[in-house]
């Protein structure tokens, strides 16, 4: 399931002072759009999009990306355990990628 990180990474460059999002269907990683009010401190994803993806397979984890740094927050930790599902996060500055089990 890792062989997603570089289209992820190539996302979240792209979308960089802010946060990127997705989610992994069946192996494959899945741009969505976040729609956080913030989205340089935070991110939202479009629930719309997860619906979306979830037409075309299970959804394995969700990802996104800390373009400030930084481990898994207090919130990622509490959302994680909400979705059941594993959350993959890159940490831009430091090119660390760390998963969170809910």
């Amino acid at each position: 399931m890792q062989g997603f990180r570089h289209d992820f990474e190539a996302h979240a460059r792209e979308q960089f002072p802010c946060e990127a999002c997705g989610v992994i269907v069946e192996g494959q990683y899945w741009r969505c759009r976040n729609i956080a009010d913030e989205p340089t401190q935070d991110f939202v994803l479009d629930p719309w999009d997860y619906v979306v993806a979830s037409f075309y397979g299970r959804i394995e984890a969700i990802v996104h990306s800390h373009p400030q740094g930084g481990i898994a927050s207090a919130v990622d930790q509490r959302s994680c355990k909400q979705t059941k599902i594993p959350w993959h996060i890159w940490s831009m500055p430091d090119d660390v990628w760390m998963t969170i089990e809910p």
